[in-house]
């Protein structure tokens, strides 16, 4: 049973023992009403403070507790350069240790095999690191081998919340490539840029040309 079942099932235990406290008590502070037990009432309105109190503080430790969890990802970096990097980020607000992933279905670099970070001893908050996987006119090359029946890849994200904890949490997670493959035909940002400059040519060509029609059918209505 992992960490989130277990903080589930003890916060759902604390409010089920909240709500049936205060119905318990609605339940006498009637009764009392109906006798006109009039110092009966007043601790009851009493309990039903203190319990609303409770439920506040445990909200409180509840959300403090949260800001302070690690979350860790696996995303794709296409950006930063022509080399086609993997990245593990830490998102939450807690430090992760010994931090390791697990492929079930492996994503594998150049040398054919799988990728790994290794073991990494801490990966505090907000705090990320990269692993080559190859280039992307290497990856869009080898397009075909990330086809719609074979273009993701998932394994589990190992980690300890606390350095010196036995205690091991796995998270899931699933990478794609479908997302990218509408550029399979890789452009480098030189090619890119001679690119767009034609394009830009050929506009102001025909633009020219309109303007010209224009310019010429209207000294003929002169």
């Amino acid at each position: 049973m992992n960490h989130k079942i277990i903080k589930k099932i003890r916060r759902g235990l604390s409010l089920f023992l909240l709500s049936g406290g205060g119905i318990i008590i609605v339940f006498v502070a009637k009764q009392a009403f109906v006798i006109k037990e009039w110092n009966t009432i007043a601790a009851s309105l009493a309990v039903v403070t203190a319990l609303i109190t409770v439920y506040i503080s445990l909200k409180s430790t509840w959300k403090t507790e949260d800001e302070q969890e690690p979350e860790l990802i696996l995303k794709w970096d296409f950006e930063s350069s022509v080399i086609v990097n993997l990245e593990i980020e830490n998102i939450g607000g807690g430090s992760a240790y010994d931090v390791a992933i697990e492929w079930s279905k492996a994503l594998k670099h150049a040398t054919n095999k799988p990728i790994s970070f290794g073991v990494i001893p801490c990966l505090p908050k907000n705090q990320k690191l990269k692993t080559i996987v190859t280039s992307q006119p290497e990856i869009w090359k080898n397009a075909k081998e990330y086809g719609e029946s074979n273009d993701s890849f998932s394994g589990i994200i190992k980690f300890k919340r606390r350095k010196n904890s036995r205690r091991f949490e796995k998270q899931d997670f699933v990478l794609s490539l479908g997302f990218k493959r509408f550029r399979i035909d890789y452009e480098t940002t030189e090619q890119e840029y001679y690119s767009q400059g034609k394009k830009i040519v050929s506009e102001l060509t025909d633009i020219n040309e309109n303007l010209s029609r224009i310019i010429e059918e209207s000294m003929k209505n002169k």
